[in-house]
């Protein structure tokens, strides 16, 4: 059990003082912030992975619904970036699909689009937004190259301006047609302040056990 704790204390150590992915970044999306759906299978539900390879240029970006049914679908992803790039230079290209939803259409801009109520993204990545019939579900997944001069994995690794009551997260996803009642929700990835209280509550309850 000693060992165990002292297993722990290290992965939640190393959590509170890491920085930014150098090569890579991945956000899990499994926290609902508003909304009244929710998704029949357990979290993640979505996930968006930039991977520059380790040098500066291109990102290539890839948005998976890894953990939503065939049923459950996206309408909308949103994404920040470092304020002091110009997200309306952002190229994208080489798009690859798996799944037979529509081409998503993309938008940049500073601060230009709001999740819900609650706060202002860079980038808007829109799936079926004219209802058409094949919509981007469950087990689906698209990938983009990114390309702007200095553009890095961590260049995506900012919060949202702030708008509304639930706080600043660094990605936000819109989910439709969600588990039995197939409502709707906006979800987002746990900041790792928010994981690291998680953490310790475990740890709290670990030392109780042993006591």
């Amino acid at each position: 059990m000693r060992k165990l704790v002292t297993i722990f204390v290290v992965a939640v150590t190393i959590l509170l003082i890491s920085g930014p992915a150098q090569a890579a970044l991945t956000f899990d999306i499994g926290f609902i912030f508003t909304g009244t759906g929710v998704p029949t299978n357990p979290a993640p539900w979505l996930n968006a992975t930039f991977d520059d390879g380790g040098s500066a240029g291109s990102v290539d970006l890839t948005i998976s619904a890894v953990g939503l049914t065939a049923s459950e679908k996206v309408k909308g992803v949103y994404l920040n970036l470092d304020p002091t790039l110009d997200p309306t230079q952002l190229v994208f290209s080489d798009m690859i699909k798996t799944g037979s939803f529509e081409n998503p259409v993309i938008s940049t801009g500073v601060d230009g689009y709001k999740a819900d109520g609650d706060g202002y993204y860079d980038i808007l990545i829109e799936f079926n937004p004219d209802g058409a019939s094949k919509a981007f579900n469950g087990g689906e997944a698209v990938k983009y190259s990114i390309t702007l001069t200095s553009l890095s994995a961590s260049s995506f690794d900012f919060v949202s301006a702030p708008d509304g009551g639930e706080g600043e997260y660094k990605t936000a996803a819109h989910l439709q047609n969600l588990g039995v009642s197939g409502d709707s929700a906006w979800a987002t990835t746990p900041e790792p302040a928010t994981m690291a209280l998680l953490g310790l509550g475990a740890l709290g309850l670990l030392r109780k056990r042993r006591a």
